[in-house]
Formats: C-alpha cells, sequence, structure tokens
C-alpha cells in the first residue's frame, strides 16, 4: 500500500501562522501510518515522499498518482485530507484506492477534537484500529 502526503484544508481564519505546526503533523501522520498500518500485517506500506509526488505528479492528477502508487509495487493507495474547521473542530477524511480498477475500497469519516500533537496522534491510533478491525479488500 502506498501513503501519499497527506494535505490539510485550513478553513479555520485564524489569525496566528500555524503553517509549520502543521507541516510537521502531516508529515508525522502520513509517517505514522505508514508504520502503524505495516505492524498491522494486513499490509506491506510505503510512504511516497512529497517531493516525489511534486515532482512525478505537479497537478496531481489522479491517474498520475494512481501510477506513482503501482510504480511503488503498492496494489492500494491511501488518501487523507484534514480539514481545520476551527482550533477545537477537526475532520479527516481517509480513503484506499485500488490502484488497478481505481474504486474506492475503503472510506472513513473521522472528527478530532483539539488541533494539538496529542489530538493528531488519536486520530491517526483510532483510524488504523477502524482499518484494521474492516479492512480494505
Amino acid at each position: 500500500m502506498a501513503v501519499l502526503p497527506i494535505k490539510l484544508l485550513d478553513t479555520s481564519a485564524e489569525p496566528l501562522d500555524q503553517s509549520a505546526d502543521h507541516d510537521r503533523r502531516l508529515a508525522a501522520l502520513a509517517s505514522d501510518l505508514t508504520v502503524d498500518l505495516g505492524k498491522t500485517g494486513l499490509f506491506r506500506t510505503v510512504e511516497v515522499e512529497p517531493e516525489v509526488l511534486r515532482q512525478r505528479c505537479p497537478d496531481e492528477a489522479a491517474e498520475c498518482l494512481l501510477e506513482v502508487a503501482r510504480d511503488e509495487g503498492a496494489r492500494l493507495m491511501f488518501l487523507g485530507v484534514v480539514h481545520k474547521s476551527s482550533t477545537l473542530i477537526l475532520q479527516m477524511w481517509a480513503r484506499f484506492v485500488d490502484a488497478e480498477t481505481r474504486s474506492v475500497v475503503f472510506s472513513r469519516e473521522l472528527s478530532f477534537r483539539g488541533d494539538t500533537d496529542e489530538a493528531w496522534r488519536r486520530a491517526e491510533a483510532f483510524l488504523v484500529e477502524q482499518i484494521r478491525s474492516t479492512p480494505p479488500r
């Protein structure tokens, strides 16, 4: 399974620039998912680095993303987006896409409270448990 870089949509309109914290949390989320999903024994996981994706798929077209996953030897591709609507309310959309058929084989929408390292770690752990308990086929 190829874990693609996770995106952030921040519509909170907070005055403080939190981009460095968010970049760090997004990178940690992708890295932790790669490791923790690999530990489940359900997948052989590989993290696709943001620089690789920027070089290979600058427009992030779906077919290009799928090609990157296939080139990594992955049957599945993980896509994730975190939406921050306020300091207290964040959502995460998580999808597994079959790299050959292009079909979504797993989908979750999670809400989590707080824009802190701990909140993001808890959301990642919860998502891993959701995937482990109902793995994509």
